[in-house]
């Protein structure tokens, strides 16, 4: 049998990784942009329209004081900017559109300025902001949370949307639509709960739990039909990697200038929060803690599960009954399409209008394909090239079905990008895009059975009865590499050639199938479910992936997605179900479709205590690939 590749030694530990993340933010998350651009000058202006003309529209700076906070007791002030189109006027008045930033980032962040400026070319008054924490603005980073930044958001509508004759109103007040990516993403469906006045969304790759993104855990919970109920598990595998850098970004907004979080810790006059502004300068005391104790742990308690519950669209998706479009990465590790799968059912099932996008890249450094132009890979594009775009035109045109009324605007419920389509047009990227009426797709996905001690059996009667056994190693290292966390790319060193996923020998097991006789288009989430158990008496944990095995026997792990799972100790012995990460990916003719369980990976918090874990195979032993291999 052919096995992956065992693990090269690692390159860089996680310190030296901190590091780079941080120092390499700006590629991943855009250059800034100064003003908005060449011709423009950005000016502070406190209460004072200060305006810049460029094109059709106008921009106004301001700084606009909000109070927020659980008892709404912290005053502090948003930098925003309003860019005001040509075509609207008191006669003419048009739809308005909210948006702030990436994590990091500010208003002039490319992704926001290219967006804005789109937006504003076809019409709409666009109003930006820099979140808390950030840039000009005041205050702690808060994750998005309702009870600090919704609230802000709410007031912004407030007092610089909801007084223009310019902007389109209606009974519920100012016509509003929200559009954003990674953390501008997090916070519109809990915005869109909490204000009437929000008509739709378009979410870009974001999360849906982010108990579930930064603490995950794969594990079906028993009575969760489908295993897209994120949170349902007390406890997950926490993603070190990914939570460390944003964690360590976030404490150095102070001294880089952003926000002001010590100054509003001081303003609190809470002893603790005082007391701990030097050892964690960016967030209020209550994340610092939880980052803390699972960084420390693995393990979460319930006040850390209740205050990320609070900045997540999960608690909130039941009270919004707007459109909303869907945007999510297929290569993204920090926000995976599960992710935005979850969203999307819990919207479907209650008839609220939902389209889902599922595009080339993601969080790690990938930019966008040509035709595409997502929005968040750090590119300041113009509104000439966005006009030619399949992802930009797609939004605008959920945006004009929604706020306007335009026809057609609406578009497919699912579309997925296939890589293994070729470009072959300058303008929008429709040929690499397939389209569907409904997500999961209506095709037959494909059952194996776990054989022996290394195969995938398509049929179950001529499966073997066996098992197979690994190693979780004292300490949990070493571990199993599938990617480096970063701003700029998954390889451990983003100046060097990319580092290929490897694993540990000893410490996985791995089932193939046979050779494929046909290729096979897989689209959708893969599950299993599994007869496995640990000798430690203790949760266990374990991570499972897909490879492609191809005719040469080399493996390739689809996408670098890896699917951590925590059972805890007093489930061990029962069957788990598990929910992969999902993926849209073309198996070809001769490859082979390979499922790994290992103990430990380099991005995650690994089990510190040696166990090893056994894996039952034959009858009630599955894999499901959400596609349809054809025995002949």
């Amino acid at each position: 049998m052919s096995t992956p590749r065992l693990r090269r030694p690692r390159v860089l530990g996680l310190a030296v990784a901190l590091l780079v993340g941080v120092a390499g933010l700006l590629p991943l998350s855009s250059p800034a942009v100064a003003g908005g651009g060449p011709g423009t000058t950005a000016v502070r202006a406190d209460h004072v329209d200060v305006r810049h003309h460029r094109g059709h529209w106008t921009t106004v700076d301001r700084l606009v004081p909000v109070t927020t906070g659980p008892d709404d007791d912290i005053d502090l002030e948003l930098d925003t900017r309003l860019y005001v189109p040509d075509r609207a006027s008191r006669a003419h008045p048009q739809p308005a559109i909210l948006m702030t930033h990436g994590f990091g980032l500010t208003k002039t962040s490319a992704e926001v300025v290219s967006t804005a400026r789109f937006f504003a070319a076809h019409g709409y008054v666009v109003l930006t902001y820099t979140s808390s924490g950030f840039g000009e603005s005041g205050g702690c980073v808060t994750l998005q949370s309702a009870d600090y930044d919704v609230k802000s958001a709410r007031q912004l509508i407030d007092k610089v949307l909801e007084p223009r004759r310019d902007v389109l109103h209606d009974g519920k007040g100012a016509v509003v639509g929200t559009i954003g990516g990674s953390y501008g993403g997090g916070i519109q469906l809990p915005l869109a709960a909490a204000d009437h006045r929000i008509r739709t969304s378009v979410v870009g790759r974001t999360w849906n739990n982010l108990i579930y993104s930064l603490d995950p855990n794969n594990r079906v919970v028993p009575g969760d039909p489908t295993g897209l109920t994120h949170g349902l598990n007390q406890q997950g595998v926490f993603k070190q990697e990914w939570t460390s850098l944003f964690y360590a970004l976030g404490n150095t907004q102070p001294a880089m200038g952003g926000g002001d979080c010590p100054g509003a810790k001081a303003a609190s006059q809470d002893p603790a929060e005082i007391a701990g502004a030097s050892g964690c300068p960016g967030y209020y005391l209550a994340l610092c803690r939880t980052y803390s104790l699972l960084s420390s742990s693995g393990d979460s308690d319930e006040e850390a599960r209740e205050l990320i519950r609070r900045a997540s669209a999960s608690t909130f998706v039941k009270q919004v009954d707007v459109p909303v479009l869907l945007v999510q990465g297929q290569s993204d590790t920090l926000f995976n399409l599960n992710d935005a799968s979850a969203t999307y059912r819990d919207l479907r099932r209650r008839h609220v209008p939902v389209g889902m996008i599922w595009n080339s890249g993601g969080h790690g450094g990938y930019t966008s394909q040509p035709g595409e132009c997502e929005a968040y890979d750090g590119t300041l594009r113009t509104v000439r090239t966005m006009n030619h775009c399949y992802l930009s035109l797609r939004s605008l045109g959920w945006m004009d079905h929604w706020l306007r009324g335009t026809r057609g605007g609406r578009g497919p419920a699912f579309t997925y990008y296939r890589d293994w389509v070729r470009y072959r047009g300058h303008g929008p990227d429709d040929e690499q895009y397939a389209a569907a009426g409904r997500f999961p797709l209506a095709r037959h996905a494909t059952t194996f059975t776990l054989s022996g001690t290394d195969r995938l059996a398509r049929s179950a009667r001529k499966a073997a009865a066996g098992s197979a056994s690994f190693l979780n190693p004292d300490g949990g290292e070493p571990a199993a590499y599938s990617e480096t966390s970063n701003f700029s790319g998954p390889a451990s060193d983003p100046s060097s050639a990319d580092v290929p996923p490897s694993e540990v020998e000893g410490q996985f097991a791995a089932f193939t199938t046979k050779r494929l006789r046909h290729r096979v288009d897989a689209v959708g989430i893969p599950s299993a479910r599994l007869r496995i158990t640990n000798t430690n008496t203790q949760d266990m944990v374990f991570f499972a992936k897909v490879y492609d095995v191809a005719r040469d026997g080399s493996a390739t792990l689809v996408h670098r997605l890896i699917a951590p799972v925590r059972v805890p100790a007093a489930a061990v012995g029962k069957p788990v179900r598990i929910r992969l990460a999902g993926f849209a990916h073309r198996f070809r003719k001769g490859h082979a479709v390979r499922l790994v369980l290992c103990s430990t990976d380099q991005t995650s918090y690994n089990s510190k205590v040696a166990d090893v874990l056994t894996v039952a195979t034959g009858t009630g032993s599955t894999f499901t690939l959400p596609g349809r291999v054809r025995r002949r």
